[in-house]
């Protein structure tokens, strides 16, 4: 079972640094992650991870074994919906375009906000979501504790609203009438 990483486009090194240590690896293994595949955007490995993770060599990509997991990591793609859809959970940063695809597909979801940003509204959108139940949220520094929360496979299921509803609301914000 895979757990998918994801900082989307974003400097976000504390997600990627701190899912990495050993207290969330365990964690990780405790619900039954196998794998952990990292899309990592602009950032670096702190060096303890470089060194306790990947023996001290990283790149742009790149493959290693570590505590019994399989990890895997690479900073962007063209799509990252493959690798969601295959993840047995995610564990991301609170981009609205992260959080729709993520709930669209209904896995157990952790939303990790950069405490260190100010005016984040990233924090904003995944303070409501948590709230309403679709998913769980957290700071770098509370991650570990976050992946073993029994709530984490018993999160809402998310709805998206119809289409027709959603073109029927835009109209009505631009002024167009509907014609019979």
């Amino acid at each position: 079972m895979t757990c998918f990483v994801t900082v989307g486009t974003t400097l976000f090194e504390d997600l990627i640094n701190k899912v990495l240590s050993e207290e969330s690896l365990n964690n990780l293994k405790k619900i039954g992650v196998k794998k952990i595949r990292l899309q990592i955007g602009k950032g670096n490995f702190e060096s303890e991870v470089v060194d306790r993770v990947f023996k001290g060599v990283t790149s742009d990509e790149g493959y290693t074994r570590v505590e019994g997991l399989e990890i895997d990591y690479y900073r962007f793609k063209p799509s990252i919906s493959e690798d969601m859809a295959e993840a047995f959970i995610v564990i991301g940063h609170a981009g609205a375009g992260t959080c729709l695809e993520v709930l669209a597909l209904h896995l157990p979801f952790i939303t990790v906000t950069n405490d260190k940003l100010m005016d984040n509204h990233q924090a904003e959108l995944a303070v409501q979501l948590s709230d309403e139940g679709y998913l769980l949220h957290c700071t770098p520094s509370s991650l570990g504790e976050t992946i073993v929360k029994e709530d984490l496979f018993s999160l809402r299921q998310f709805s998206a609203p119809s289409k027709k509803f959603v073109a029927e609301h835009i109209k009505q914000l631009v002024g167009i009438k509907n014609v019979q």
